[in-house]
Order: C-alpha cells, then structure tokens, then sequence
C-alpha cells in the first residue's frame, strides 16, 4: 500500500516538473520574440535618399494651360515616358512611395511602381496633400502665357521673358505676384506654399530617417518641387524648371540634406533601351 502511495505521489512530482518546465521554455520563447519585435521596431536610423519625380505629361501640359490644383490625366506620350522612368528604377528597393494626392501624380507613382523589379511593386502609395502644385486660384486652367504675362506686367516687367531673365527665386516671385493679382482671392503666396510642402516633404524623410533609412519615392509638381529644392540649396533650382518625368535625388542624413542628381532625365532614357 505504501509502495503505491509513492508511486503516485512520484509520479504527482514529475507531471508537476515537467509541466513547469513547459512553461518556462515557452515563456522563454515568449520572451526571445518579443526581445526580436522588439529589435526590429526600435531600427537604427539610417540615410534616406529621396527619388523626387515629376509627374509626366498631361493633357493640361500638352496645351500649356496652368495646371496647380487643376487636375488633368497623363497623355499617353506621358505614360510611355513614365514607364520608362519605372523600368530605369526598377531595380531601386523603394522601402516607401509617395505621392501628392492629384490624379496626375498618383498615376506616375503607380507607373513607376509598377515596372519595379523588387519587394516595392507590392508597397502602398501614400497620397500627401503636402506636396500637392501651388494653387493659382482664378488662373487655373488658364493659358500659361496668360497668367505668367499679368504676373509680369504686375511686377513691372513688360513680358514673361523679361521676368524670367531677372533671375533670383522665379517661384516666388510668379506666385506672389498671382496671389495678388488673382481675382477670387485664393491663389497661394510663395510662403504658404514653401510652408506645406517642405515641412510635407521634411516628414517624409525624417519618418525613412528614423526607420532605418532606404530609398523612398516621392512624386509631386514642378513648381512644388522647385520650391522644395531652394530650401536646400536655391542655386541648383533648374532655370528652365522641371521636365516631365525627370528625377531629383537627394539623401538626409537626419540632419543634413545632399543634393545628387537634378532634372535628371537619365532614367527615363535608360529604360527606354530595355
């Protein structure tokens, strides 16, 4: 009797040792993977190089009309340089893509994404309100020749040409003038613009910055890129301003911005011959 009674009470010690056991290796494992997660949220920071896009040709392009917050589809000459621009970056392991939230733009951005060769073709597009074109208020839709022509002529020049020849911040002299001669009252200054979109564009690089670094594509508008760029470094702002489908490529480091590449058209020709 006594003999069974140890039995069981040894047999009670072992089912409540192993049991214990159990628990501690999986609290183990428990804790080995929440120590990994915890790793892989709290990443390094590391370089962020932005791969800053126009969008491509529009139908508003094509008939040189002011096009800011007016909104027309790409042409199909345009979606054909666009998919270029994708095929010469498709082997870019793009860790994030943006875009502003115009059709135009969303549509280059899925262009490109989509001639991409790595884990990107499968991220989501993140529209930004940020780094949407200047708005010209009355004068969207206008023709071009019109509205530059009355900025011109409100800032004492006779016509566009003079005010392109008199250098300094073009941008900001063509947007300030419009704002203040735009009938409905709503065309945005050159400060109200500069203070969306590089803040916009600031965060876009801070959030790659801070998880880890990579290569990031940003699509956006001319004048909004332009802008941009001269709160980095206004003497590389492209004259003649920025091509259809070109790409500006720029690297943060957290603190510093280094300029690469301007209106680089590169891409587009390199994928053209694929």
């Amino acid at each position: 009797m006594k003999r069974k009674f140890l039995c069981v009470i040894l047999m009670l010690v072992m089912m409540f040792s192993l049991a214990a056991c159990a628990s501690s290796n999986q609290n183990v494992n428990e804790s080995s993977n929440e120590e990994n997660q915890t790793a892989e949220e709290q990443k390094e920071p590391g370089n962020a190089t932005i791969y800053l896009v126009r969008h491509g040709k529009t139908i508003l392009n094509n008939t040189d009309r002011a096009q800011g917050w007016a909104d027309g589809p790409l042409i199909p000459e345009g979606e054909e340089l666009i998919k270029n621009v994708g095929k010469g970056l498709a082997e870019i392991p793009f860790i994030a893509a943006y875009s502003s939230d115009s059709g135009r733009a969303i549509q280059t951005a899925n262009l490109i994404l989509a001639e991409n060769k790595t884990d990107a073709k499968s991220i989501e597009l993140v529209q930004k309100q940020g780094i949407r074109e200047g708005y010209f208020g009355a004068y969207e839709g206008e023709k071009n020749e019109v509205m530059w022509g009355d900025a011109a002529k409100h800032l004492g020049f006779d016509n566009q040409e003079e005010l392109l020849a008199s250098g300094g911040n073009i941008i900001e002299k063509i947007m300030n003038a419009v704002a203040e001669i735009d009938s409905s009252g709503e065309a945005e200054s050159y400060e109200e613009l500069k203070e969306r979109s590089f803040s916009e564009f600031e965060s876009i690089a801070n959030e790659a910055y801070e998880n880890g670094g990579g290569d990031v594509l940003v699509v956006s508008h001319g004048i909004t890129m332009g802008t941009i760029l001269s709160q980095i470094d206004a003497s590389i702002v492209p004259a003649e301003g920025f091509a259809n489908g070109s790409v500006t490529k720029l690297e943060f480091d957290g603190n510093v911005w280094k300029v690469l590449e301007v209106n680089e058209l590169k891409y587009a020709e390199e994928g053209k011959s694929r």
